[in-house]
């Protein structure tokens, strides 16, 4: 018994005296990224963007009002907004708000943007605005 006691005191007094490392979920992190190595070559994603690659979406540019020397923020690229929509419908994602929020963390998405945010309204947007065309493409 007096030795089980001696034991016990050792380990709470070795346990007073242990330092961790803390861990801290408030801190802001800057981390280099190499975006083109986020998804494997054979990752579905890179299929579906060479897929939208190959199609004709000169309807969709021909929408677009922002011009190169002129004000205004560019466009995001229709390629990008229609690949983003096929990728997230085959993973049974049909909401802009989802789609955007992907963007922020999940691999595949992040490569597909480029690590750019994408607005949820700016998706909604695309998909109501082009209905017709992305339902021939389909």
């Amino acid at each position: 018994m007096r030795e089980e006691q001696g034991s016990r005191s050792k380990a709470e007094e070795k346990a007073r005296r242990v330092r961790l490392k803390p861990i801290n979920r408030q801190q802001m992190m800057l981390r280099p990224v190499d975006v083109e190595s986020l998804v494997p070559e054979d990752h579905e994603v890179r299929a579906i963007w060479e897929f939208v690659g190959r199609l004709d979406l000169s309807q969709y540019y021909e929408d677009i009002e922002v011009i190169e020397g002129e004000a205004g923020r560019p466009a995001f690229d229709p390629r990008l907004m229609i690949s983003l929509w096929i990728y997230a419908y085959s993973k049974g994602i049909g909401s802009g708000r989802e789609i955007s929020r992907l963007c922020e963390y999940e691999p595949a998405y992040q490569w597909l943007s480029g690590m750019e945010l994408v607005n949820y309204h700016t998706l909604s947007d695309f998909r109501v605005k082009h209905k017709e065309a992305l339902h021939k493409e389909a």
